[in-house]
């Protein structure tokens, strides 16, 4: 019910205006009455004695950030209220890049231990929003709040004018005392108004599992079954990515043999599916490492070393010597590496003998170049393609103390040294949100500007790292058809999606995967780690520590090694033929006709169709 102010202010009786104002102001207070209800902890929860590790005080205890100069100032208030929760209300009037751009955040007042376990809880509103769907789009994190900052939780929250309650369950990956922990929200990706109580950040320590949680059911766009978008992109597929494969069957003298029994296998596709691979895991004498080893050839065919050609990293001699260990056990299993970085223009992922340097020393510039050549010089041959650089349109500290063209000589070095590698540029904050399509048009403006002045791009890196809250794979598909202008391939490089909701992680990396294979841009995707041990993010792994499968890995499983790597058998028709489809990529071939065994090596691609075995 709307309270009828019209009617209440032409109403000229006392009694009748006393009364009705009396139930407007019992109606409005009734919906932060109502915004403050939230459900009750089970009482075997209650009784662990979590603490709220960031307690807010209305006025107190908050840093409010507006770096948007260009128009009228956001409006942040915290107010009081009579539950202790404060209604924390955030209008902003234009939209900045960056969402990050407007925030609140409050520091930890009691410590933080890696492992906890910790449930946010807030109730969440939107006022309104400019856009199609009327919703507000907030993040909410969690994070250091000192360098290097790095986060524990970002969780995107889209919400409609109907207050709505979310539990959001997660596990510390860092110590953080007081006061080095940073909670909060980020405002910026839209022109919009939103308001938020019953805020609190619960710790249980080891006390309790994140299972034990309660947690609310996010869900997504076109997961539901018979959903229109995966209809249209699997028939896709069937036309992209194959194509007839039509073996046929002669005797020495040409003569088509029929009743030959013909298995054809695809042994490698063209398309990368690939993971990021721990180069110490990889080389572990142990339980661990030995399922490991088995596990990545068996779900890959392609592999990103996750740290160690990192240029920190190589300048370790005993990390260097793993790494090369690593990179022999990777050609000896046929896997294809892809090289992850050269040059990641940020100061803190520079070594520290320069990132602690004022303006990083004055040989700065000269020891990057010479760290391609030495990196470059010893991976040639190895790699099927670089990452030259990392993340320029975020990390941009190196060009404060040289010139952005200085990139460009990067490329042209990386070409140089090896000109058979495909030369990347990889970034991240794409595929994911919804300033997406606002953060791909700056990554192509520095795409354009590379290359405009002379850089060999040859392939585009897109990360693919997917908060809890999962974007809607058509808009997914839009958002790689902004690609489609530069000519070059795209990579989804480093996939994930941190959820302790293993069906919805498992449902969205399927939809994700059939969107990205089914995208005529797209040459490859990469897992960015598959096991939790060795996870930068545990919750979006495949495999638990003790090797269990999760449901996202039997997704994987399906869709790239059943239902997308070609395995037939059958018989030779009177012509000598088995005709069928296939995925593009490598085969072996082998034909048994009364006992005689031929096998063969095929390539498989839309100019090559026919492969002749000769018994």
């Amino acid at each position: 019910m709307t309270p009828n102010w019209n009617k209440f202010l032409r109403n000229r009786n006392p009694f009748i205006k006393w009364r009705m104002a009396i139930v407007c102001m019992l109606l409005l207070s009734s919906v932060i009455v109502k915004a403050q209800r939230i459900e009750s902890l089970s009482p075997a929860l209650t009784a662990l004695e979590p603490i709220n590790v960031f307690p807010m005080n209305a006025g107190e205890g908050y840093v409010f950030t507006d770096k948007n100069k260009d128009t009228k100032p956001s409006v942040f208030k915290v107010e009081k209220t009579s539950t202790g929760f404060p209604l924390i209300s955030t209008e902003v009037f234009s939209a900045l890049p960056n969402h990050f751009g407007i925030n609140a955040a409050w520091k930890n007042t009691s410590p933080i231990k890696k492992g906890d376990i910790l449930v946010a809880r807030l109730s969440i509103r939107s006022i309104y929003a400019k856009q199609e769907s009327g919703d507000a789009v907030v993040n909410f994190f969690v994070q250091q709040a000192t360098p290097p900052g790095e986060r524990v939780l970002l969780m995107e929250l889209s919400v409609g004018p109907e207050w709505k309650t979310v539990d959001i369950p997660f596990t510390s990956i860092y110590d953080m005392e007081v006061g080095e922990a940073s909670m909060g929200f980020t405002y910026g990706a839209l022109a919009q108004k939103v308001e938020i109580t019953n805020m609190q950040v619960l710790n249980f320590g080891r006390k309790a599992t994140v299972s034990q949680m309660p947690a609310t059911r996010l869900t997504y766009k076109g997961r539901e079954a018979g959903a229109a978008w995966r209809k249209e992109a699997l028939i896709r597929i069937d036309k992209l990515r194959t194509a007839p494969l039509i073996i046929r069957v002669t005797d020495a003298k040409g003569k088509a043999v029929k009743g030959a029994t013909v298995k054809a296998t695809l042994i490698d596709p063209e398309f990368i599916f690939g993971t990021a691979l721990s180069a110490h895991v990889v080389m572990e004498e142990s339980t661990n490492g030995a399922m490991y080893r088995r596990l990545v050839p068996e779900l890959f065919n392609a592999v990103t070393i996750d740290n160690n050609l990192k240029w920190p990293d190589w300048r370790n001699l005993k990390k260097r010597e793993v790494t090369k260990t690593a990179m022999d056990w990777i050609a000896k299993n046929n896997l294809r590496l892809r090289g992850h970085n050269l040059v990641w223009p940020g100061r803190k992922f520079t070594p520290n003998e320069f990132k602690t340097q004022p303006d990083f020393g004055p040989s700065f510039s000269d020891s990057i170049t010479a760290h391609i050549e030495d990196i470059a010089t010893y991976t040639k041959g190895k790699v099927y393609g670089w990452d030259v650089i990392n993340e320029m349109l975020h990390e941009k500290d190196y060009f404060n103390v040289m010139p952005r063209t200085q990139a460009v000589e990067w490329f042209k070095q990386a070409k140089r040294i090896d000109p058979a590698a495909q030369l990347f540029i990889n970034e991240y904050s794409m595929l994911n949100n919804i300033r997406s399509p606002q953060n791909i048009q700056g990554y192509l403006d520095v795409i354009k500007e590379l290359r405009t002045a002379g850089a060999p791009i040859d392939a585009i890196g897109v990360q693919g790292h997917v908060g809890r809250q999962p974007r809607n794979p058509a808009q997914v598909l839009t958002d790689l058809d902004m690609f489609i202008a530069t000519g070059l391939p795209v990579q989804i490089t480093e996939f994930d999606i941190n959820s302790p909701d293993e069906q919805l992680q498992a449902d969205y990396t399927m939809d994700f995967l059939i969107a990205c294979y089914s995208h005529p841009a797209v040459t490859g995707f990469t897992m960015w780690g598959f096991w939790e041990a060795a996870h930068w993010k545990p919750d979006a792994a495949m495999y638990k520590k003790d090797w269990t499968p999760k449901p996202n890995a039997a997704v994987w499983r399906e869709w790239v090694t059943k239902k997308w790597k070609t395995n037939v058998t059958a018989l030779s028709n009177k012509k000598g033929l088995v005709n069928t489809r296939g995925h593009f990529g490598k085969y072996e071939v082998t034909v048994t006709k009364n006992g005689v065994v031929t096998k063969g090596m095929y390539q498989l691609h839309k100019n090559n169709t026919l492969f002749t075995v000769m018994l």
